[in-house]
């Protein structure tokens, strides 16, 4: 295999931005390696064995579900890496890493990269900045995909590969497209084809070229927008926003100088979100002294305020107050080799902001007291974005807003174990979309979407903030009912389907009515466990579609 050469750099971007040592550290362990289209990287779960540095290709992170459905939650090409994991202390990923697009990489063993990000040189610089950035692409994903057309987050998709790769032609086929968007791949079939007639993009077999970029932008969401502009935020301005923001005077560059190495020391840690801070303990009294990025994180400029140890305290946010003073109590006492907390604090503007924290005791009495601990700050709010998103992602289906199959049983199986532990009344009701296969051959997939998000609207206009509806399978849903015995579980499904009947769903074209069916069960003798209660409810619906449809039925002891 090809050994990494800098001539002619890299061609990727994040390793052409290391400094010559580090790239000179890097280049004997970098191989050059071919990726072909649908190549898995990385399975979920799985240890990975290489990084990845991308030339040519771009390589995609997918997230599956038990029932095969499957979501695209990142997208790498020259800009960065893929294998970020390994970095951030993590030996496996729960998503999968797959070649979209054929093309040239240069890969190295996780452990030799490693080595060099814990330097805390320009590598750790550009990775962090690289994993705030995808996490930002993660969270704007996450909006994206439940509240914009399925046009726009395809041409949304077109132009983030645009942007990695080095013509305007994208390889890639539409089933492939549909996987990555988590949809179905007759809905991208319909929406390239209105791109293509449109005069915007040219189809072949398994290629699509871009006409006209600038009206694909046009009509793009605005994600694609906000995450470009992260990465300008990120990248372009990397020295120039610190100097500014926090105020560093500017310093002569002699060999030696003290003011240099404090300057440099304040620019390298601002670089990297980082912020350090001091407190001095003596007695029962303590002090804080924090630099001015610390300040900056909390939307001061330098000098415009002095915080001391309790206005800091008090800015922290109730609910995590406890668990900082706990970790640093541990600490002291030397149950904990470090301080380690992440928390929210109050921001000027009134937000919150989450930080981690990071200190060490680096002093104490004789009498084995502690005197001062020192540490660092990093503002995490982006990657606790992320992480909500990727939560939401995962338990929250993406058309209808209703939560995953998964998600449903996992919570449903907890309530009703406390429900039999208390003797509290639970019941179930199980729904089905009456004649929904006649929707989507009369009005397609795109339509029979729309009755699916209308449908769960109208019921959850009718649910508690303690109901939980879930979609089981198609057009199969459930709702659960906490503190409901059968009487107001049916009294509820009437309502409900009575709502349903009177909401029709708002094609493009027309007003489509449609109609449910419902089966109710409740706690009981015979039912003492979910699957029971799951089962019976199935028989109840299956009854009430025999009977004619468009009714309830409750679930009777030979269920």
């Amino acid at each position: 295999m090809a050994r990494f050469k800098m001539a002619g750099a890299s061609k990727n971007q994040l390793l052409a931005r290391l400094n010559q040592d580090e790239q000179d550290r890097l280049s004997p362990h970098l191989e050059a390696v071919e990726l072909t289209a649908g190549q898995i990287l990385q399975d979920a779960g799985q240890r990975q064995h290489y990084t990845y540095f991308p030339v040519t290709c771009i390589v995609v992170l997918i997230q599956l579900t038990e029932d095969g459905k499957s979501a695209k939650i990142a997208m790498t090409g020259h800009d960065g890496l893929v294998g970020m994991g390994h970095l951030l202390g993590g030996d496996a990923s729960t998503a999968r890493a797959v070649v979209q697009t054929s093309g040239r990489a240069w890969r190295i063993r996780p452990e030799a990269l490693r080595t060099e990000f814990l330097r805390g040189t320009g590598l750790m610089n550009q990775c962090l900045r690289y994993a705030q950035l995808q996490m930002a692409h993660v969270a704007q994903l996450v909006v994206c995909n439940r509240h914009h057309l399925l046009e726009q987050q395809l041409c949304r998709w077109m132009l983030f590969s645009l942007d990695l790769l080095p013509s305007g032609q994208i390889d890639c086929t539409q089933e492939l497209i549909a996987t990555l968007l988590g949809v179905r791949r007759q809905g991208v079939s319909e929406a390239s084809a209105q791109l293509e007639a449109d005069g915007l993009i040219k189809r072949q077999r398994g290629k699509i070229s871009i006409i006209d970029r600038a009206q694909l932008e046009q009509r793009a969401c605005e994600c694609y927008r906000l995450v470009r502009r992260e990465n300008d935020r990120l990248f372009t301005r990397v020295l120039t926003e610190p100097r500014g923001k926090l105020g560093l005077r500017p310093v002569p560059w002699h060999s030696g100088d003290p003011d240099r190495r404090e300057a440099q020391a304040e620019l390298a840690l601002s670089g990297s979100n980082l912020a350090w801070w001091e407190q001095s303990i003596q007695g029962d009294g303590s002090e804080l002294s924090i630099s001015a990025y610390c300040n900056a994180l909390l939307g001061y400029e330098a000098g415009e305020v002095v915080l001391t140890l309790q206005q800091w305290s008090d800015r922290v946010h109730p609910e995590d107050a406890g668990v900082c003073e706990t970790a640093k109590r541990a600490h002291m006492a030397q149950q904990t080799p470090l301080y380690e907390s992440e928390y929210r604090v109050r921001h000027k503007h009134g937000h919150w902001v989450w930080l981690a924290s990071r200190g060490k005791i680096v002093q104490s009495a004789t009498a084995g007291l502690p005197q001062r601990m020192v540490g660092t700050t990093m503002d995490i709010t982006v990657r606790k974005t992320a992480e909500l998103a990727l939560l939401t992602l995962n338990r929250t289906d993406y058309l209808t807003g209703a939560v995953t199959r998964r998600h449903f049983f996992d919570t449903a199986e907890r309530e009703c174990a406390r429900a039999v532990r208390h003797g509290s009344p639970l019941s179930l009701l199980a729904l089905d979309l009456d004649h929904f296969k006649r929707i989507n051959d009369q009005f397609g997939h795109a339509g029979g979407d729309v009755v699916l998000k209308s449908f769960v609207a109208t019921v959850e206009k009718f649910l508690r903030t303690t109901d939980i509806c879930g979609r089981i399978g198609g057009e199969e849903f459930c709702i659960l009912l906490p503190e409901t015995d059968q009487t107001g579980a049916a009294a509820l499904a009437r309502r409900i389907l009575a709502g349903v009947r009177g909401a029709p769903a708002l094609l493009p074209t027309q007003a489509l009515y449609y109609t449910a069916s419902l089966g109710v069960s409740s706690l009981c003798a015979q039912n003492v466990t979910f699957d029971s209660l799951l089962r019976s409810a199935d028989k109840a619906l299956y009854r009430a579609k025999s009977l004619g449809r468009d009714r309830e039925e409750l679930a009777v002891a030979s269920d």
